[in-house]
């Protein structure tokens, strides 16, 4: 999937093309960044990740749509020096259409496992052209493909009648808060800002969420509504509130799929919707509100929804409904103007595994993933990446006319504050 371009992109015919070769110089770039701490770095590695998420690109007929850039950090100052010594971050940006998050994350293993990162002999002089006078004899098929999505007449009459119904017939939703409404005239600017939870705490917090029989997404999605319904105390402005959790489809492919794609880089993702109940947000505002024991009651709620969910797959998904969809830039610009159906999403892309080798090789300590600002969807990104038996890294994201800033800030306050004060008492969140 890196050596095929896109044509057709902007219309409902897009397919891939064979691209005959790639110049890597074109790909793959490197970047010195001046900095005078290790804070003005960290802040840089957000900014530039940012960045990524917003340059479209190029020439896609012709050119592989995704690209590697290393950052290193440049000073003046001895500390930093010291501090940053041989540090630098690999960034992989892609085209969503190309691979999911857990291929980006295959793809950093993939990497560290290459010669290069594991001290062996290199040409001196590496060829910076690729050749592929052949197009690829087959591609990993499209996920319709190889997952069997069956779809029930009731869900099939119900999701369409939802989605293209008119909206004066049917019942009123749930209002939730969703930042504002859908506006595809602001200028796309993804903003993120991480989150670092020690491997310690990380610890403790997996060890808790095992006695209360959660997972850590499910976890997550509670630490995000509990913040909210505190920082937003309005019910007028946010009484109810609704989350997304994509879904790896791996587990759910045919045994007919072609094997030499099992563990191949590609695009295999649904999701599900979570919804959080105006008297569930009441209750975290209550002045007397036992956070502690409701942030473990919601997370349990959102822990029965993913087995709920993942013990129903592949029937009455919506990924198998995108067949009903004959124009999709209309349906996207429909979506102009209409609130948000959901507050934010949490992807959990799992944990990052460094080469097993003893060698004095470079190794990933930290892996920041996050999803560009989506303009038609959530209004925030919470994006979550672990490297095995380091800190965990929550990537928050969003689009900078959206959500304030300031909100953003809180959240990532409350983030650390709600697991290291768990780590510090083992009992309490606050």
């Amino acid at each position: 999937m890196l050596r095929v371009g896109i044509t057709g992109d902007e219309t409902n015919n897009a397919h891939f093309t064979h691209i005959p070769s790639i110049d890597l110089r074109s790909h793959v770039s490197v970047i010195a960044v001046p900095c005078q701490s290790v804070q003005e770095y960290e802040d840089k590695i957000a900014e530039h990740q940012g960045w990524e998420h917003d340059q479209k690109y190029q020439d896609l007929a012709v050119r592989p749509p995704w690209r590697i850039t290393i950052l290193r950090p440049s000073s003046d100052n001895a500390d930093v020096v010291e501090q940053l010594r041989g540090q630098e971050d690999v960034f992989f940006a892609f085209h969503h259409s190309l691979l999911d998050g857990t291929s980006g994350r295959r793809f950093h293993e993939m990497l560290l496992a290459t010669p290069a990162y594991q001290g062996q002999q290199v040409p001196a002089e590496p060829e910076h052209v690729l050749s592929f006078p052949e197009p690829p004899s087959s591609l990993p098929e499209a996920q319709e493909q190889v997952v069997n999505f069956t779809l029930s007449v009731g869900y099939t009459v119900r999701t369409l009648w939802t989605a293209l119904g008119p909206r004066f017939l049917q019942a009123p939703k749930q209002p939730i808060w969703g930042a504002i409404p859908i506006d595809l005239s602001l200028p796309y600017k993804t903003r993120v800002k991480p989150v670092d939870i020690s491997p310690e705490a990380l610890s403790t917090l997996l060890s808790a969420c095992r006695s209360h029989s959660v997972t850590i997404t499910a976890l997550l999605h509670s630490f995000v509504l509990a913040s909210l319904a505190s920082r937003i105390p309005s019910p007028t402005e946010a009484p109810a509130f609704a989350s997304s959790t994509p879904i790896n489809l791996r587990p759910f492919t045919s045994p007919s799929m072609d094997p030499a794609y099992v563990s191949s880089l590609r695009c295999l993702v649904a999701a599900t919707t979570h919804h959080f109940s105006p008297e569930s947000v009441s209750a975290l505002r209550a002045p007397n509100a036992d956070t502690t024991a409701l942030i473990w009651q919601n997370a349990q709620q959102v822990k029965g929804e993913l087995t709920t969910k993942l013990n129903s797959m592949p029937k009455d998904d919506i990924m198998a409904m995108l067949k009903f969809i004959s124009d999709w830039v209309s349906f996207w610009r429909g979506r102009d103007g209409r609130p948000r159906t959901e507050s934010w999403e949490i992807s959990n892309i799992g944990v990052l595994k460094n080469p097993d080798v003893q060698a004095e090789v470079p190794r990933a300590t930290r892996m920041l993933f996050t999803n560009g600002a989506m303009a038609a969807g959530p209004a925030m990104g919470i994006n979550v990446a672990s490297v095995a038996g380091s800190k965990l890294t929550i990537g928050l994201s969003w689009q900078d006319a959206v959500v304030k800033e300031e909100l953003m800030d809180q959240l990532a306050k409350d983030l650390t504050s709600y697991a290291a004060k768990f780590h510090e008492t083992g009992k309490s969140f606050v």
